[in-house]
Order: C-alpha cells, then structure tokens, then sequence
C-alpha cells in the first residue's frame, strides 16, 4: 500500500513515502479478525500497533473505548488504517488508557516503543506527525465536550456522520457510505446520547431525505443538507 491509499489525516497519510516504506518495513503484519482486543484498558504493554487493512481496497477499523469509574462504557473516538493505537502509553509511561477493539478483519504491525521511539528519532516528519495526529484529537475532544453542553443529539449526530463520510466514506449509487459498521449503541457512546435518541435522530434525518440507514450501515444520500445542520445550529 502506497502512502496516498492511506485515509487521510492519519499517521501514515502524514510520512512522506519513503518514510511510510521504511516503517513497513520494520515490522511484519499479523492478522488480527474482527472483534480481538487489540490493546485492553489498563493493560501495561510495550508496544505501539500500526492498523493496516486486511487486503487491497479493504476498510480496517477499530474503536476506542473506556470504562468509567461507574461501569458506564464510553466511546472516544474511531481508528482507521494509518491510525496508530498505544503510543500515548509510550509517552505516558502508563498502562493503557482505553481500549481498542477491531470491528473489521485487519492487519496489526507491532513495534516495541524503544524501536518506535528510535524511528522517530530518526525521522522528523514522523515526529511531526505523531503530534499532528495527537493534536487533532485533542482537538475532536475538547469539541465534543463542547458540544455535549451546547447542542442537541441532531447537531451532534450530523457533525459525525459528516466527519466520518468525509474522511473514509466510500461513494456508492445510493450515496456516500460511512465506511464504517456502527449500531445505533455505538453512535451513541461517540456523541454522549442514548440508543432511543439516536435512533430517532436517525428517523427525522431518514425522512428528510439525508441518509438511508440499515443494520450498523448508515449512507449520506444529501451530504451538504447534513453538513448544514449542525453548520447552522
């Protein structure tokens, strides 16, 4: 896979190509299916993965969560393909902060955090990189936190299912796929709602025309209406 096959804003997309090269390089891929615990919160584990997918045009994703003092399970974010998981416990010097499940058949590269901390060392796009993607998700975080005080579960839903068409969303006749399988429980741990609102959110967005959503598959049809709910709310 060539660096500009990788979705875009990711760690890999960031590396110039003979970067990207030299990291593959350093690690073979092992297959990992869908539903193994690629990192489990807590857990003290020298490595940093690198998520890569199952075969040529394929999708791989994982997603984040974390389990509250209380039990309640909340979701922090989506990892694609380029995305790499655990290196913030190599920064922190801590165990695992969440925990990574993969929700597609994939490939995982594994690097110790000596040997990934040694590549970056010895590569200052990669540096830059790493924090490029550590501050874009500070980023998404602090405007979630936001959003959860000062809009409803429409806005919040329509600025994620834009977010996620548009950065890895595969266009198909009937629109523009998510690319990623998520239920209604899932789209609620990422934007704070419950499963009844988002499935009604779902439905008032159905019937306006804006997206077609089956089981854990939801298709943007009119992607600019979408954008403008939260856009003018």
């Amino acid at each position: 896979m060539t660096p500009n096959h990788w979705p875009t804003r990711t760690f890999m997309d960031r590396l110039a190509a003979d970067t990207a090269a030299r990291l593959l390089a350093m690690a073979p891929p092992r297959r990992a299916p869908e539903g193994e615990v690629l990192l489990r919160q807590g857990q003290h584990r020298e490595e940093v993965l690198l998520l890569c997918p199952a075969g040529t045009g394929e999708v791989a994703c994982a997603k984040v969560t974390s389990v509250l003092r209380n039990g309640t399970e909340v979701m922090l974010g989506i990892r694609v393909h380029g995305d790499m998981v655990g290196e913030m416990g190599m920064f922190r010097g801590s165990g695992a902060s969440a925990t990574v499940v993969a929700c597609t058949p994939m490939t995982v590269r594994a690097y110790t955090h000596a040997a990934f901390r040694d590549f970056l060392t010895r590569h200052r796009d990669a540096w830059e990189a790493v924090g490029a993607v550590m501050g874009d998700r500070l980023a998404s975080s602090d405007l979630l936190r936001a959003e959860f005080v000062g809009y409803e579960v429409d806005v919040r839903l329509a600025r994620v299912l834009v977010e996620l068409a548009e950065r890895h969303g595969a266009e198909d006749a009937e629109g523009v796929d998510i690319g990623i399988r998520l239920s209604q429980t899932d789209l609620g741990k990422l934007i704070g709602a419950r499963t009844d609102a988002v499935g009604n959110a779902l439905r008032r967005f159905r019937d306006a025309g804006l997206v077609l959503s089956r089981y854990r598959r939801v298709v943007v049809v009119e992607m600019d209406k979408l954008r403008s709910v939260y856009e003018n709310a």
